[in-house]
Parts: structure tokens; C-alpha cells; sequence
């Protein structure tokens, strides 16, 4: 079995932490690491990271002395990983109890270097959704990514063996990790896309990427930045980018919320 290491950046979310790091726990695959970055919260996060890193030797607790933003985060907590696979789990999100051990065979079937999953969303108070489940493409290149963006912080798995450089900017602008996936991809990597729910996405009241308006205008900023594309090709993702939003608004994609509750340690649904 090959090690998984899990990076956990972590900033003032004594609330959620605790329900992430179970369904960490609650893995079927075994051989994982659970590495959690504080980023200087000023809450009860590190406690909480603290106690159940003193009851399970795979979960590592790492300080910041100050805070640095999650790019700087997940850099220092790859920079400590030890599994030959990396994946990425934000710190009130959720994993399916099937999500490693899926997503891992998954890539070895493909040998993948690259990969993400389907994934769905809750509410602040971890209620389902009934809609808006993002659908993935078996496989993903630089085109496809910026007409959908459909690749998931939470759902990402990269294999060391096959990609060396494991590293995100550190402005802390926004979008860093779509930066790091347009990297990849423009250098003719793909994604392989595994369609299963295996992750729920937090939406938070204050999330930075309800703003729509604001997420908006960073993409079209990083796409007119793709020089290596003629104008009208970065307009024409734009526009598809933009559309695909708008449809999954408007038409959003149904799931079975009773199925999806019982792979997740989240069983509420919203009304």
C-alpha cells in the first residue's frame, strides 16, 4: 500500500476541524498521513488539532509562527510530507470514507499523475445540498479546465513519482491553486477525472468565493495572462467559463443526497 500524505492548511475553524480530520480518519484506505498547517489562529484550532494529533500518531500538528496564508501553508506541509502521493483537504471540508482508497486506484488503473473527483457542497451548518454537484471530465487538458474550472482543491491527488514540483504561489492572491493546476496543464499534463462524489465543498457566509463578481474578474485576469494563447481563444474560454456558471445556476445537477449522506460522516440534509 502506498502512503497518502494529506495537507491541511488550517486557519480559525475550531467548528469544522474537528468533523474533517474524523472523516480523514474514517478512511478505508490505511497507509495516510494527515499533516495540519496552523496558520496562527486565534481561536481553538490548534487545540483542537493538537488533541487528536496525541491520539493518532498519523495526524502532525505544524505551527506557524505567523499567518502566512494557505499557499505558504500547504508549501511548508509538502515540504514535510512523506507519501508518494500528495493530496489536499481544506479544513472544513469532506471526504467520502471511500475517497483514498478509490482515488488511489483509480490513478494506478490510469497511471495518472494528476487527478481529481466529482464532488457536491453543504451548508455552513453541514446540510446537503440537493444540487449543484460538479460533474468531471475522464480527462482534462489546459482548454477543457478553463471552460469548466472543474478541478476541486479537496479532490486533488498528485503523484511524486511522476510530478516533482509540488509548489503554490505565495502573493496570496486568489485562485492560487487554479494557477498551479493552469501550470500543469499548460506544460501538456492532464487531469484525470474520477466522476464520484467523494468530496463535500463548506459554503460559508463568508467565503471569498461566493463573491461571484470578484472570482470573476480573477479569472478573466489569469486567463488574459495566458499568453501563450492567441486573444480570441482567452475570450472564447472566458465566455464558456462564464456560461457553464450561469447554467449550472439555472439547471443545476441533481444527486441523491440519502446515497451521498452514507459515504460522508455528514447526515443532515437541507431543507
Amino acid at each position: 500500500m502506498v502512503k497518502v500524505s494529506v495537507i491541511m492548511p488550517a486557519y480559525n475553524c475550531e467548528k469544522f476541524i474537528k468533523h474533517t480530520i474524523q472523516s480523514v480518519q474514517a478512511q478505508t484506505y490505511s497507509d495516510w498521513e494527515l499533516i495540519i498547517i496552523n496558520d496562527a489562529s486565534t481561536d481553538n484550532t490548534l487545540q483542537e488539532a493538537q488533541k487528536y494529533a496525541s491520539e493518532d500518531e498519523r495526524i502532525k500538528v505544524l505551527d506557524m509562527p505567523q499567518n502566512s496564508g494557505v499557499s505558504i501553508c500547504r508549501n511548508y506541509g509538502i515540504s514535510h510530507a512523506q507519501g508518494q502521493y500528495i493530496a489536499f483537504l481544506d479544513s472544513d471540508d469532506l471526504w467520502s470514507k471511500h475517497k483514498l482508497s478509490k482515488q488511489v486506484a483509480f490513478m494506478e488503473d490510469k497511471g495518472a499523475a494528476l487527478s481529481h473527483t466529482s464532488y457536491a457542497f453543504m451548508n455552513e451548518d453541514g446540510e446537503l445540498k440537493t444540487s449543484g454537484k460538479v460533474d468531471v471530465d475522464e480527462e482534462v487538458d489546459l482548454a477543457r479546465y478553463m471552460k469548466t474550472t472543474q478541478i476541486g482543491m479537496s479532490s486533488v491527488m498528485i503523484d511524486r513519482k511522476q510530478i516533482s514540483e509540488i509548489k503554490f504561489p505565495e502573493d496570496r492572491e486568489l485562485c492560487e491553486d487554479a494557477r498551479v493546476w493552469m501550470g500543469y496543464l499548460r506544460e501538456g499534463k492532464k487531469f484525470h477525472g474520477l466522476n464520484e462524489v467523494l468530496t463535500l465543498y463548506r459554503v460559508r457566509d463568508k467565503q471569498l468565493s461566493k463573491n461571484k463578481l470578484k472570482m470573476a474578474r480573477n479569472t478573466l485576469k489569469r486567463y488574459w495572462n495566458e499568453k501563450n494563447l492567441p486573444a480570441y481563444a482567452r475570450l472564447y474560454y472566458f465566455l464558456n467559463y462564464a456560461c457553464n456558471g450561469v447554467e449550472k445556476r439555472l439547471r443545476p445537477t441533481k444527486m441523491d443526497i440519502d446515497m451521498v449522506a452514507q459515504q460522508f460522516n455528514c447526515n443532515k440534509k437541507q431543507k
